[in-house]
Order: C-alpha cells, then structure tokens, then sequence
C-alpha cells in the first residue's frame, strides 16, 4: 500500500535576507519542504499560522549608529515573535540562526545571548525542540555590498572598478552552500569553516579579476578558492 509522505512545514523570519533566501531555496527546491512565506511584516503572517514544524528565527537588527537602541531593537525583536507564537497559540520546533558575536560582550552579542535564552525556554515551555547554529562570516551570492558581507563588497567594486579598502584582520570564513544542510538538519553541528585574512580576500579576488580581464581560467588549489571564485562570478552584473 502505498503511503503518501508528510511534507514538513517551514517558515524563516528574515527569508528575504542573504541567509534567509538561500534556506527558501533550500528547503523548497531541494527537500520539497512547504516554505510558508512570512514577508517583511512576518508577525502579521505568523499569527494567522495554525501550525507549524520549525520556526528558523534569523530577523535580527545588525548595525545601528546607537548601540543601546541596537539591544533595545533586538530585545524587542525576540519579546514580539515569542509573544506572537503565545497569543495565537502557535507551538513549534524553533531553530535559532545565532552569531560568533554571541561570545563577544558588545551589544549585538549580548541581543544574540539573551535571545537564545528566551527561545530555548519558550521550546523547553511548551515541550518542543530548540537549537542554535553560531554561524560565522557566510559569503556565497546574493549577499548585498556594502551590507551584508565584505567579500560581496570587494566583488562588487571589482567587477565597477571602485575602490577598494582592506585590512590584515584575521578572519573566519564559511560557504553559504555549507550552511545550509547543517542548518536544513536541525541538529546542532560544528560547521567547517576557513581561517584566512581579509587580506589575502582581497588579494585572491584581485587575482580572478586580472585574470578574467585576460581571458585566463586562474588556478584554484581548494574549495574554498571554488567557492571564492564562484562568488566573484556571480557579481559580475550584479546591479545596486
């Protein structure tokens, strides 16, 4: 007898962010889950929900000039999702889409801690799962310049020549593609990172770009200068 199998339901706060897209594909396209599309207003979507499998909570306010009104913002952020999912009754697994920013004592850092908190204690509340992925600096495309990835920036003025300001900080890097099925398996999982220099970035981005003028496919030894490669690519008419 033939059984038809349930399709799991999803739905991501931020979806229309460079992570949140790239989950959308995902789970849509790869794993033929049903992505609920919440939009930028996601509360007002979220509170008509009758259920739901996982919630992927990744809205968060990144940068703003004040950093108390940037904890203030996030606080509010989390205290608004959890008092939607209550009022209306809504009891779902919740994936949390956390930071490295979490060990670090800054205002944004200490948003993601508190954060992750009140989540787990909602999940562990009602009797359902809780997990958090800290993610380091993703890159891949779709990333906004100037916004949301450094390397989306340099690719961007690359490919405009514009120009362009680095650094020799010391950096921690991930592939978005190597993201997504750790996120996508609801367990948490050390996810594979590269330590490199926003330096050396530039200077294997530099290296695509002279050798795309000339016509030249450049050498790539690892992954990682794969992934690099393809990201640089992607930008070339990329338009803000």
């Amino acid at each position: 007898m033939f059984v038809k199998s349930i399709k799991m339901k999803i739905a991501i706060t931020g979806e229309k962010g460079f992570i949140g897209i790239h989950l959308t594909q995902y789970f849509r396209n790869i794993l033929k889950y049903e992505v609920i599309e919440l939009g930028r207003n996601y509360l007002d979507t979220l509170s008509t929900l009758k259920d739901l499998d996982w919630l992927i909570h990744g809205a968060c306010i990144h940068r703003n000039p004040d950093p108390v009104t940037l904890l203030q913002l996030n606080r509010k952020l989390t205290n608004d999702t959890l008092n939607c999912l209550k009022d209306n009754g809504l009891k779902c697994n919740i994936a949390f889409l956390s930071s490295y920013h979490e060990e670090l004592e800054t205002p944004y850092g200490q948003s993601k801690r508190e954060a992750k908190v009140a989540l787990n204690d909602y999940c562990s509340s009602i009797g359902k799962e809780f997990v958090s992925f800290k993610l380091h600096n993703i890159f891949g495309k779709y990333a906004v310049p100037n916004k949301t990835s450094f390397i989306a920036t340099f690719c961007y003025n690359l490919h405009n020549n514009l120009p362009i300001d680095f650094n020799k900080n010391e950096i921690k890097l991930v592939h978005i593609d190597d993201v997504l099925p750790v996120i996508a398996s609801f367990k948490e999982a050390k996810i594979q990172y590269t330590e490199t220099s926003v330096e050396k970035v530039y200077y294997f981005l530099k290296y695509f770009h002279d050798n795309y003028l000339n016509n030249v496919f450049p050498e790539l030894k690892t992954k990682f200068e794969l992934d690099l490669y393809q990201t640089y690519l992607s930008y070339k008419n990329y338009k803000l």
